[in-house]
């Protein structure tokens, strides 16, 4: 192999390697983000549930229909 067809295999290499890298990070990105929003879900399901639950004693037993 002459000198130009080694560089040339280099240059792909690094190229290759280079976008490996770039995808990596982006898989990660992507991962850390469906997380957040997993994390930040997860969180809403519980306000729900902390507002859906029952009603302090003495409170919300009957109605006054009188007025």
């Amino acid at each position: 192999m002459d000198s130009i067809a080694l560089a040339s295999a280099y240059v792909a290499t690094t190229q290759a390697q280079t976008g490996a890298a770039i995808q990596t990070e982006i898989m990660k990105m992507a991962a850390a983000q469906e997380a957040s929003v997993v994390a930040l879900l997860e969180a809403g399901a519980q306000s729900l549930e902390a507002a859906q639950a029952a009603p302090a004693p003495g409170l919300g037993q009957s109605i006054d229909v009188a007025a």
